[in-house]
């Protein structure tokens, strides 16, 4: 299909048991006019054989024979897709049919935004929850410091902002090369979220959830002391860790990791006093935020 309204990007690695169902979620969208771009790494299970089992017109694969990963997939991707759009997809998730319409209509309405997630609903372990992030760009702007306030096989983005920013996802954060993208992105331009469910968010068994969940922090650290740089702070090993802590809401309560906490708030409050790097009040809000739910945590009456 030449130049569809949207290119949907989904990498696929070992993916046989849910793939079906996501593939299945994007080929009976309500809007027919997109391009399915569907990246295999050479896996040990039927990953390439279900993919190849479909006869739409509308899926493009692309056949690693030597295994790329998650970001350079992702970028093979990019530089193929033709959509005045891409979407992300991955292959253990299901989109709801209206994803892609639903989607399509929020970025025509809002041609300031270059990037924008939905909420999702957790199936798997945990089902049933529903995540949603702030639709106002200031906000998830300011709280890049902490958390990326975007689901990334969610995101639709200009197509047009890709290639005019040279848009590529960064091999070197493994699993929070997103987290990478979104903090160098929002500097240039808005990110928001359509605060509507349109994707089913898988989460898998514990012990693969906390090896994925410990290796993203780490890389995800990486993206916070880079932010912690540009506001202007040069963090002590002791202060990381406690803005580890925050930042995840893994904590240990008590009175004195409240007064750790305040004290830190503070500083970064005055370092983007001094420095302007993030927007205010959103910054101020995104700090307010945090110590709420730390003092509520660590019983503190008067915060």
């Amino acid at each position: 299909m030449k130049n569809p309204k949207v290119s949907v990007l989904m990498p696929v690695y070992n993916g046989e048991r849910y793939l079906p169902e996501a593939i299945d979620s994007i080929i009976n969208q309500t809007m027919p006019d997109f391009e399915f771009i569907i990246v295999l790494d050479p896996s040990d299970d039927d990953s390439k054989n279900i993919a190849e089992s479909y006869t739409d017109s509308r899926i493009i694969l692309i056949k690693n024979v030597v295994k790329q990963g998650l970001a350079r997939s992702l970028n093979q991707g990019l530089l193929i897709a033709s959509g005045k759009y891409v979407a992300r997809m991955d292959a253990d998730d299901i989109s709801v049919p209206e994803r892609l319409e639903r989607q399509f209509d929020f970025m025509e309405r809002n041609p300031g935004i270059g990037i924008s997630g939905t909420s999702v609903k957790t199936i798997g372990n945990h089902a049933g929850m529903v995540i949603n992030h702030t639709s106002d760009p200031e906000m998830i702007r300011s709280f890049m410091l902490f958390q990326p306030h975007m689901t990334h096989p969610t995101v639709i983005m200009r197509r047009s902002l890709i290639e005019q920013y040279n848009f590529s996802y960064d091999p070197t954060f493994a699993r929070a090369e997103d987290y990478k993208l979104w903090s160098i992105y929002s500097r240039l331009f808005p990110l928001s979220n359509l605060n509507e469910v349109l994707l089913f968010y898988r989460l898998h068994t514990e012990n693969a959830q906390k090896l994925d969940f410990a290796e993203h922090q780490k890389f995800a650290g990486l993206v916070r002391l880079e932010e912690l740089s540009r506001l202007g702070i040069a963090a002590t090993d002791q202060e990381f860790a406690l803005h580890q802590a925050l930042s995840i809401l893994r904590f240990v309560p008590s009175v004195i990791f409240a007064a750790d906490c305040r004290q830190w708030l503070n500083k970064l409050e005055k370092a983007n006093q001094n420095s302007h790097y993030y927007p205010e009040p959103a910054f101020s809000k995104s700090l307010q935020y945090l110590w709420i739910v730390i003092s509520r945590a660590c019983k503190i009456t008067n915060p």
